[in-house]
C-alpha cells in the first residue's frame, strides 16, 4: 500500500512538472517574433512592412501558413491555413482545439497583422457568413490541403476570415 502511495505521489509530482514546464513555455511565447509551430507568440518583430492596400496575393499560393497576429493592444501571434480564392485572401479557424482563442479577438477587434513570406501586410478581418461563400472556402481549402471532401474536416466547425484592406 506504501509503495502505491509513493509511486501515485510521484505520478502527481511529475504531472505538476509538465504542467508547470508547459506553463512557463506558453507564457515565454508572448515574447517571441510570432508563433513558435503550434504555439501562439507574441507581436510580429522582424518583416517587411507593405503599404499597399490592394496586393496581389498570388505569390503565396503555394505557402501552406500563414501568420496572424491579432488585438493590437496585447498582440498575440498564431499559424493557421489560408487560400487565395477569387483574389481574396481567406484564412482559417477550424475549432478541433477547444482552446483556441484568436478568432474571437478578431470578432472584437478586426484589426490583424498577417505576415507571409517575410511580408507584414495590415488587414482588417471579415467573418465570412454566406453560406455559398462557406461551401466553396470548403472546397478550396480541401484542394490545397488535401482534405477528404466527407472528412472529418468537412463536419468540423470552421470560421473563415477574409483578410481585407485596412
Amino acid at each position: 500500500m506504501a509503495r502505491k502511495r509513493r509511486l501515485l505521489r510521484r505520478l502527481l509530482l511529475a504531472l505538476a512538472a509538465l504542467a508547470a514546464l508547459a506553463a512557463l513555455a506558453l507564457g515565454a511565447t508572448r515574447r517571441l517574433d510570432g508563433p513558435l509551430g503550434p504555439l501562439p507568440g507574441g507581436a510580429f518583430r522582424s518583416g517587411t512592412p507593405v503599404a499597399d492596400v490592394a496586393p496581389d496575393w498570388s505569390f503565396a499560393r503555394e505557402l501552406r501558413e500563414i501568420e496572424i497576429e491579432t488585438d493590437p493592444a496585447r498582440p498575440r501571434s498564431v499559424r493557421t491555413w489560408f487560400v487565395v480564392e477569387g483574389g481574396a485572401l481567406v484564412v482559417s479557424a477550424d475549432f478541433l482545439n477547444p482552446g483556441k482563442r484568436w478568432p474571437y479577438d478578431v470578432l472584437r477587434d478586426p484589426r490583424v497583422r498577417v505576415r507571409l513570406a517575410g511580408r507584414i501586410f495590415e488587414r482588417r478581418a471579415a467573418r465570412v457568413e454566406d453560406p455559398a461563400a462557406i461551401a466553396a472556402l470548403r472546397r478550396a481549402f480541401a484542394r490545397k490541403y488535401a482534405l477528404a471532401p466527407d472528412g472529418l474536416a468537412a463536419r468540423t466547425t470552421v470560421w473563415f476570415f477574409r483578410m481585407d484592406p485596412p
